[in-house]
C-alpha cells in the first residue's frame, strides 16, 4: 500500500469524528430537552439524510472529482459541528443531525469508490481488511473518547476536538497526491438524481423477483429488517440507561456502555473468519441464533442500572452484534453476481427504513411503557422473527433434502 495507507487512515479520522459527534449531539439535545422524543428524532433524522443522499450521493462520485468531495464534506461537517457552540439548539440539532447525515453518504461513497483508484484491483481485499479493522478501532476510541472529554471538558470542547478532526482529515487529503478520478462533464447530475430515484423503485422490484427464488436470502433480509427496527430501541435506550446511572456523568457511562460494545464487536471481527461452521450451509441458522442472543442481550443489560452487569452483557451483545452484521454480508455475498450489488443496496435500503419507523414508534411506547419494557418489545420482536424464521427455514430445508433425494 506505501505511502497511500495515509489515506484510509485519514478515513478512520474522519469516522473517529463521526462517532464523537454521534454520542454528544444526542446528549446535548436530551440535556436541553430532557426529552426521548427528541433524542429518537435526532437520531430519525441523521438517519432520514443518509437515505435522502444515497438516491444522488452514487452519481455524484461517478460524476465528480471524488477527492474534492470528501475535501468539501470534511470541511462542511467541521463548520455544521461549530455551528453548534453559539446555537445547542435543540431545532439546530436537529437540522445538523440530518445534515451530517446526508453529507456523511456523500463521504462515505466517494470513499469507497476511490479506494481501487489508488490502491488497484489487486490489493482490494488487503485493503478493505485494513479499513474494516481501523472503522471498528475509531468506533471504540470514538464513543469512548467523547463520553470521557465530554465529563472532563464538557461537550463544547468536544465539539470543538470532533471539528478539528473532520478538518485534519481534509487537510490531510488536500496533501496527498493521486491519480484522482475525475468529473464526468458530459451529463447534468439533475438528469442522474431522476434516473436514481426511477431505478430504486426499479431494481427494488427486480430484487424482489430475485429473492422470491432464494427463499434463505429472502428470510435473511426480512430479520434484517426487523433488526434494525428493534436496533432504534438501543439506540435510544442507552443514553437514558446512562442518564439513570448517572445524570452528571451520562454522557461518560454512555460512551462507555458504547464503547465496551465495540471491544467485543472488534475482537468477534478476529474470531468469526476462523468459524468452521459459517462456511457451510449452516451460517443461515448461526445468523438468527446471532440475532436472537444479541436481543437477548440488549434486554439484559437495558434492563439493569448495575455499571458492572451492564458492561458485561455489553461486551457480549457486540460480540453477537458482529456475528449478525458480519454473517448478513456473507449471506448475500452469495447471491448472483449480477445483481448482487442491487441485492445490498436494497439491504442497506431495509437497514435505514427500519431504524427510521423504529424511530417513530419507541418514543410512541415510552410515553405508556417504561423504557426497559420498550426494549423488550422491539427486541422481542425480532427474536420472536428470527424464531420462527429458523423454524421456518430447517423445515423448508428438509423438505429441500427430500425432494432431492427422491429425484
Amino acid at each position: 500500500m506505501g505511502k497511500h495507507k495515509l489515506f484510509l487512515y485519514t478515513k478512520a479520522l474522519s469516522d473517529f469524528g463521526s462517532f464523537m459527534d454521534l454520542i454528544v449531539l444526542n446528549v446535548v439535545v436530551y440535556a436541553a430537552t430532557g426529552s426521548p422524543v427528541w433524542l429518537a428524532a435526532t437520531m430519525a433524522a441523521r438517519t432520514i439524510g443518509g437515505v435522502l443522499a444515497s438516491l444522488v450521493s452514487g452519481v455524484a462520485a461517478d460524476k465528480w472529482n471524488r477527492k474534492t468531495i470528501m475535501l468539501v464534506t470534511d470541511i462542511l461537517r467541521a463548520g455544521l459541528i461549530l455551528l453548534l457552540i453559539p446555537f445547542p439548539d435543540p431545532i439546530m440539532i436537529l437540522v445538523v443531525s440530518a445534515l451530517i447525515g446526508f453529507i456523511n453518504s456523500f463521504f462515505m461513497v466517494s470513499f469507497s469508490a476511490e479506494v481501487p483508484q489508488i490502491f488497484g484491483q489487486d490489493k482490494i481485499i488487503e485493503t478493505n481488511s485494513l479499513i474494516a479493522r481501523l472503522t471498528s478501532v475509531s468506533l471504540v476510541t470514538g464513543f469512548i473518547g467523547a463520553g470521557v472529554i465530554t465529563e472532563i471538558l464538557g461537550y463544547k470542547y468536544t465539539l470543538m476536538i470532533d471539528a478539528g478532526t473532520y478538518l485534519l482529515s481534509g487537510f490531510v487529503l488536500w496533501r496527498m497526491k493521486w491519480d484522482a478520478t475525475t468529473a464526468k462533464k458530459n451529463k447534468e447530475l439533475g438528469s442522474g438524481f431522476r434516473n436514481n430515484i426511477l431505478s430504486v423503485f426499479t431494481d427494488t422490484r427486480e430484487v424482489y423477483r430475485y429473492l422470491k427464488l432464494a427463499p434463505m436470502l429472502l428470510m435473511i433480509n426480512v430479520v434484517f429488517l426487523v433488526g434494525s427496527f428493534a436496533g432504534s430501541s438501543h439506540n435510544l435506550g442507552i443514553p437514558l440507561l446512562a442518564e439513570q446511572i448517572d445524570g452528571e456523568r451520562q454522557s461518560f457511562y454512555y460512551g462507555m456502555i458504547w464503547g465496551v460494545w465495540g471491544i467485543g464487536s472488534v475482537l468477534a471481527t478476529y474470531t468469526i473468519p476462523k468459524l468452521k461452521i459459517i462456511r457451510s450451509e449452516k451460517i443461515y441458522s448461526v445468523f438468527f441464533i446471532s440475532a436472537m442472543f444479541m436481543s437477548l442481550g440488549f434486554i439484559i443489560f437495558l434492563s439493569n442500572t448495575f455499571v458492572s452487569i451492564i458492561l458485561f452483557f455489553a461486551f457480549l451483545t457486540g460480540i453477537f452484534d458482529a456475528c449478525f452484521t458480519t454473517l448478513h454480508a456473507s449471506i448475500l455475498q452469495k447471491s448472483d453476481n449480477y445483481i448482487r450489488g442491487r441485492v445490498f443496496a436494497v439491504g442497506m435500503l431495509l437497514k435505514s427504513l427500519g431504524f427510521a419507523l423504529g424511530f417513530i414508534v419507541a418514543p410512541i411506547l415510552l410515553k405508556a411503557l417504561t423504557m426497559p419494557q420498550m426494549v423488550w418489545i422491539l427486541h422481542g420482536t425480532l427474536i420472536t422473527t428470527s424464531l420462527t424464521v429458523l423454524i421456518a427455514a430447517n423445515i423448508w430445508s428438509s423438505k429441500k433434502k427430500q425432494a432431492e433425494a427422491l429425484m
